[in-house]
């Protein structure tokens, strides 16, 4: 009887104090190991006594090892290694459980550079986004380091999930979310619509590529196109700015 094969996990560091330290707020368990230099080092003591405790490695490391343990320069003082963590499934269960939270949502369509993924990930935790979904799509930039870094500890109060088809996705959404998709094309937002959204259901925001925007086929999904308005200077908005825009305007609380 063959053995069977152990896919080992793949490895992420976590850099930059805020995303650090908001791992060790909320899932200090899925740290393996803490590097950090002199200067950060002497305000991580509650770290260190926690990986002590789970008989982890900690350690501090001069600036040039830190920036081969990072990968990158822009550590910010201080490294945490985690396993990769897996982007769920959506489940007919975690549909059925969207529909009746009425939960907002954001989908993210073939967005390809990973810090507007991380940019993306902090407005959503800013407004209480906790679910991304993206679908397996090569062009789509997953949550990696550079994403965790530029998130500022966003990551760990949003879940990310993995669908084989985005058109097949937003046909079952339809049922109990209004979808909103980014488009050159779309009608203009209004002041008006900010104050009386007018929708007949919990939304979801789609966003599309930063070059191509969102596929044809998931704009015919779309229960509204929208359009940011703005000055002819430039285009549009990079994809996380309008983020930002867009999940103020449909998820942002009104006092």
């Amino acid at each position: 009887m063959k053995s069977p094969i152990i896919t080992k996990q793949r490895e992420l560091n976590v850099c930059g104090w805020q995303a650090v330290s908001t791992l060790f707020a909320r899932h200090p368990g899925e740290v393996r190991r803490l590097f950090f230099d002199a200067p950060t080092g002497k305000r991580a003591g509650e770290f260190c006594s926690l990986l002590a405790q789970a008989k982890k490695v900690y350690r501090q490391v001069d600036p040039a090892e830190l920036e081969k343990i990072a990968g990158t320069k822009l550590h910010g003082g201080i490294v945490a290694v985690i396993g990769e963590r897996p982007l769920l499934k959506v489940t007919r269960e975690v549909l059925d459980t969207w529909g009746r939270t009425k939960v907002p949502l954001l989908l993210l369509d073939r967005v390809g550079n990973a810090n507007n993924v991380g940019a993306i990930v902090r407005t959503a935790a800013f407004f209480g986004v906790r679910a991304i979904i993206v679908a397996d799509h090569p062009s789509q930039a997953l949550p990696g380091e550079a994403a965790y870094r530029v998130a500022e500890g966003g990551m760990e109060f949003v879940d990310f999930y993995r669908v084989p088809s985005l058109p097949g996705l937003c046909a079952e959404l339809q049922r109990h979310h209004c979808l909103i998709g980014t488009s050159l094309r779309g009608n203009q937002l209004s002041p008006a619509a900010a104050k009386e959204r007018g929708l007949p259901r919990p939304p979801a925001v789609i966003l599309g590529n930063e070059e191509k925007g969102i596929s044809p086929e998931v704009a015919a999904k779309c229960d509204r196109l929208v359009k940011i308005p703005g000055t002819d200077f430039v285009e549009s908005l990079n994809v996380s700015a309008a983020a930002a825009v867009l999940c103020w305007e449909f998820f942002g609380k009104r006092g």
